[in-house]
């Protein structure tokens, strides 16, 4: 008997071992399909057809633009006319960011997004993790940069904000580097669409209702929306096409 609950013991203990190496490989091809290891994190989504005069900036979220909503809503845009300069956010924050960092970054992504969109008006774009980084480095963005902006979106945008980004979530279940609220209360200077699921616990969007320059869209469902790809894109759409046109001294 104790031969017999050694060996399965052994066979058990193979078994898992196995399965472990197997979710690794998986999760390492997922993460480098992903482009999480990726060096350069622009993605470009040239218009097609009738060309609209908009840049959109958009964000990822910690899944990269390969998956999830923010590939959708780029490709879509790009369908219908508007450029996309995307920017896989697992690139730029794979390592943990200070608050000075990730206002630095995000400055720098406006700068690039701002010397390409010529006489085009200029949308910010954040999806889920993307838009944490977004709002939060928005609150800090220097008056010069300002002035081009014609709107921003964020699309599930969360309570809390993590510096670093992590699909597994694992990193998110600790003591957060930012309370979204405190930072996006300071972007009352730009019009903002901020899209969230009913069902999401902690959502950043309710609490920006009372914000004069904020329109809060709820959808059905919880962080994934329901998985409806369709009514995510027409509200983007929505927001993007009414975003007014900078001034002319911009």
């Amino acid at each position: 008997m104790a031969d017999l609950l050694a060996r399965l013991r052994s066979r058990w203990l193979h078994i898992l071992g196995t399965l472990l190496v197997l979710l690794a490989v998986a999760a390492a091809i997922l993460l480098y399909s992903g482009s999480y290891f990726d060096k350069d994190p622009f993605t470009r989504f040239p218009a097609k057809g009738k060309v609209r005069p908009t840049l959109v900036l958009s964000l990822s979220g910690d899944m990269g633009l390969r998956y999830g909503m923010g590939g959708v809503i780029a490709r879509a845009l790009s369908e219908d006319g508007i450029e996309v300069l995307g920017v896989n956010s697992p690139v730029l924050f794979r390592k943990r960011r200070t608050a000075a960092q990730v206002d630095a970054v995000i400055a720098d992504l406006i700068r690039r997004a701002e010397a390409e969109r010529g006489e085009r008006k200029l949308v910010l774009l954040g999806q889920s993790y993307g838009s944490d980084m977004l709002q939060t480095g928005l609150a800090h963005l220097p008056a010069d940069l300002r002035a081009p902006i014609s709107a921003v979106v964020l699309v599930v945008p969360g309570e809390t904000a993590f510096f670093r980004s992590d699909p597994s979530g694992l990193a998110y279940m600790g003591k957060p580097d930012s309370l979204g609220v405190t930072t996006a209360r300071q972007i009352d200077w730009v019009p903002m669409t901020c899209i969230y699921g009913v069902r999401e616990p902690d959502s950043l969007c309710p609490l920006l209702k009372p914000q004069a320059n904020v329109r809060v869209v709820a959808l059905p469902g919880g962080h994934y929306l329901d998985h409806d790809d369709a009514a995510l894109v027409a509200h983007v759409e929505t927001a993007v096409r009414h975003a007014p046109s900078p001034s002319p001294a911009d």
